[in-house]
């Protein structure tokens, strides 16, 4: 339950493998559904792994959603009206990135290798120059797909416990860890959230 002043609204997010396998975010108003957020899956879930991977996507979501209602720009009355900002697909990949144990650092990289964000082609070179330098070099790993802008989707991993670079496709990031899990596989963590269980 989520109090804006005189109303309560409640959340509710489950997954569901029927009549198709989705994560469901659902906004109540006194019993009365008011708005419905849903993420489709190509496959039910069918293994230990996938589960907790989903279970952790759907904690995510549902924050996500408590967090825009408690915003003080949401206003409760039109709740139904369709006109509220609503995450519509859970947690962006660089937000999922950021929630694996040790991971200190994201880079964001456009589809022709730019950096995105202010300073952080700078800080990049200084902690990793040579590199920096080899960018082009790098994209290259993950060949461009033919028809389109886009490129393989994939990781890599560039040093050892330190600096995985990963490819969403049309984004890309480089992701800087501190290993803290001794039992955490970071090439198969960081795959498991480019190519997500949908594209499996």
């Amino acid at each position: 339950m989520v109090k804006k002043g005189k109303v309560s609204l409640q959340v509710q997010t489950e997954y569901s493998a029927r009549p198709y396998p989705r994560i469901k975010t659902t906004i109540f108003d006194a019993g009365r559904v008011v708005h419905k957020i849903e993420k489709k899956l190509e496959r039910p879930v069918d293994s230990l792994e996938e589960r907790n991977k989903i279970e952790g996507i759907m904690k995510i979501q549902h924050q996500e959603v408590v967090s825009v209602i408690k915003d003080k720009s949401f206003e409760p009355a039109r709740a139904g009206s369709g006109d509220q900002m609503f995450p519509s697909a859970g947690p962006s990949l660089k937000d999922q990135l950021a929630s694996l144990p040790g991971v200190q650092r994201i880079f964001s990289l456009d589809e022709n290798g730019n950096f995105v964000g202010s300073n952080t082609s700078s800080q990049f070179r200084k902690a990793f120059a040579a590199v920096y330098k080899g960018l082009p070099i790098i994209m290259d790993i993950f060949s461009t797909l033919p028809g389109s802008r886009g490129r393989a989707k994939g990781v890599c991993e560039i040093e050892r416990d330190r600096l995985y670079f990963a490819s969403a496709g049309d984004k890309f990031y480089f992701v800087t860890v501190n290993r803290t899990d001794p039992a955490i596989n970071y090439e198969r963590s960081i795959k498991e959230i480019i190519c997500p269980i949908n594209e499996f």
